[in-house]
Formats: structure tokens, C-alpha cells, sequence
């Protein structure tokens, strides 16, 4: 008696290929981009999404365009070119077979005021010399409003404080959120009174008087304050002339100090 091979393949193996029955095929994942405000991607939000794709029909035998529209719940704190996974929102597959998944990549536009840095936000905000000097507040813009910020006395040239809290949530974190770190930009006026004037000389005179910290030094050094912010009106009568105990090494040591 003859053997058949296939027989003897099912026999030992559980069916020969040619004869193993294949199941409903699963649907083709779907992708899509979706484009957010800096805004919507702090907060979420609950976006309508409108799909349009083809699949086989297998009954004609030929490719069909579908339409349909998915809700996408995008969550707080996403960040650009994360990707979502929709399970089962893809294309249709086989009869009794499910759906593909959808995979929507996020787009989320610049913000001309919030400089984003993972879950921290970074601005700028302006203050005047005085508010450097002497201290004071100021009114800053975050994420979720106006907050009136302190500015400390003696703020130092690009100086930046930390408002604790305030940034981007981090996602599936409960909650928690960044930082938002304000960059202080010491404003220098271009023009000042005749009055103004004579206070600032009056102000740096005695800061020269003084012969301490760092204000004296740098008077020592790089002449008057005054002079070196809104230049000299005697610059004629001045070009050239140099302290006798000030040295080219020594300005440049501390310039770079």
C-alpha cells in the first residue's frame, strides 16, 4: 500500500501547509498626524478626528474608500512627536477579525512667549535698572494666569528665578508639574533726563567712594558706571587717560572672572 506524503506529514505534524485553514486577517493600522496649539498640549484636550482610508473588498474584489470620524482623548503635558496608539480605530480586517490599531503622531505648534524644555517653561521678563538695585515685583505670565513675582535687591545681570510648580504637568504623573524659570532682561534706558543724569553720577560717585564689594572693583577698573553705560560727555578732555595703577591684564582678568 502507498503512502501518501501529505498523510504522513498531518500524522506527525497536525495537518499539512496546504491544507491549514487560515484565519480572519486583522485590519491595517492606520496613521495620521494631528496638529496642536502649544496651549491644547499643556492642558489636553478631547480632539475630533476625521478618517479616510481604503481597504480590499473582498466580496468585490476591488479597493473602497471609507470615511469615518474617532474621538482622540490627547492628555495633558503631551509634547511634540509623541505618537498615541488607538487600539482597534484602524482599518477594518476579515470578517470576525478586528480592526487595526491607529497610531495619530502629535504636531504641536511654537509658542512666541513659552520656551518649552520637557515638563519646564522658560520666558523672559523685562525690569528696570532701579527694580535691579533696589528690589521689587513684578507681574509675570504663566501657564495658568498672572502671578506677581519678587525680584530680590541686587538682581545681577541675566539672573533667573524659579517659579516652582508652574510648568507643564507631567504625563501620568498625578498631577505633578514643571518648573517655570524666568529669565530676568535688565533694561538700560537709552535716554535719561539731565536730573536722572546727576543722580546717576551722584549714585556712582558714592559707589566709588565706598571701596568695597563689587561695584568699588569694577569702578576701579573699568572707570565710572555711569561712563561705561551711557558714555562720557567730557570724552575729549578724557580720551587716553588712564589711572596709573589699572593694567590691560587686569580688566581683562576680570572680565572674565
Amino acid at each position: 500500500q502507498e503512502i501518501d506524503p501529505e498523510e504522513l506529514f498531518e500524522a506527525f505534524f497536525g495537518g499539512g501547509g496546504s491544507r491549514r485553514r487560515r484565519g480572519p486577517r486583522k485590519g491595517a493600522d492606520l496613521q495620521m498626524h494631528v496638529r496642536l496649539s502649544f496651549q491644547e498640549a499643556v492642558t489636553g484636550l478631547k480632539k475630533d478626528l476625521k478618517l479616510r482610508y481604503q481597504i480590499r473588498n473582498q466580496k468585490k474584489n476591488q479597493m473602497e474608500v471609507k470615511e469615518r470620524d474617532v474621538t482622540v482623548d490627547i492628555p495633558a503635558g503631551i509634547d511634540n512627536g509623541m505618537n498615541l496608539r488607538l487600539s482597534e480605530q484602524g482599518a477594518e480586517g476579515d470578517p470576525g477579525a478586528p480592526r487595526g490599531n491607529l497610531i495619530v503622531q502629535v504636531v504641536v505648534e511654537d509658542d512666541p512667549y513659552f520656551n518649552r524644555d520637557g515638563t519646564d517653561v522658560h520666558t523672559e521678563c523685562p525690569i528696570s535698572l532701579t527694580q535691579a538695585v533696589l528690589g521689587g515685583t513684578v507681574d509675570v505670565r504663566t501657564l495658568t494666569g498672572i502671578v506677581e513675582m519678587k525680584i530680590p535687591q541686587g538682581t545681577q545681570v541675566e539672573s533667573k528665578l524659579m517659579l516652582r510648580g508652574k510648568g507643564i504637568p507631567v504625563l501620568n504623573a498625578g498631577g505633578r508639574k514643571g518648573n517655570h524659570i524666568v529669565h530676568l532682561q535688565i533694561e538700560i534706558p537709552k535716554q535719561v533726563s539731565k536730573r536722572q543724569e546727576e543722580l546717576l553720577r551722584e549714585f556712582d560717585e558714592e559707589m566709588k567712594h565706598s571701596g568695597g564689594g563689587i561695584y568699588g572693583r569694577l569702578s576701579k577698573a573699568a572707570g565710572s558706571v555711569f561712563e561705561k553705560v551711557f558714555g562720557n560727555g567730557d570724552e575729549k578732555d578724557t580720551k587716553g587717560k588712564k589711572d596709573e595703577n589699572d593694567s590691560d591684564d587686569d580688566v581683562e582678568e576680570k572680565k572674565t572672572a
